[in-house]
């Protein structure tokens, strides 16, 4: 046996012990190198544009907005189709009216027609009335006239 000097000895531990020591520096170095490249990573994405939330959050607002629409148009739609019926009433009843209206009353053309009868109409009273009048003033001035006495 080979008897090694206590300082050879003493050498040898400490080697192993700050193999040991390196090793774990080693480890806990690698752990920090994970760690960096891991922080690195998460910092890359930050910058990126998140598209699958966006495009999520853009799906919901689309399906809000189509049912907050639906409940706003159909309520819309249907006082529409209230209005036209009742429009349609109303215009079948403005027909109705205007027919009956129509019916009961005479054209412009009509009227003309009866003005320039009762025109003539007057005009000849007026005729006859004048020849009246000269007649009834010869007759008057006959019979205030000389008087003839009659023979006898």
């Amino acid at each position: 046996m080979t008897t090694q000097p206590s300082g050879l000895s003493n050498i040898e531990a400490r080697l192993e012990r700050n193999e040991t020591r390196l090793d774990g520096f080693g480890a806990a170095l690698s752990n920090l190198a994970q760690g960096v490249t891991a922080l690195g990573d998460k910092i890359d994405k930050r910058g990126q544009t998140p598209w699958s939330v966006i495009w999520s959050a853009l799906a919901t607002l689309v399906g809000v907005l189509t049912v907050v629409g639906g409940l706003a148009y159909y309520p819309i739609k249907e006082g529409q189709a209230d209005m036209k019926s009742a429009l349609l009433l109303l215009q079948d009843r403005s027909d109705k009216r205007l027919e009956a209206l129509a019916g009961s009353q005479v054209s412009r053309a009509e009227h003309e027609v009866h003005w320039r009868m009762q025109e003539r109409e007057v005009d000849a009273v007026r005729e006859r009335i004048g020849r009246v009048e000269d007649r009834l003033t010869t007759r008057i001035e006959r019979l205030e006239g000389p008087r003839l006495r009659p023979p006898g």
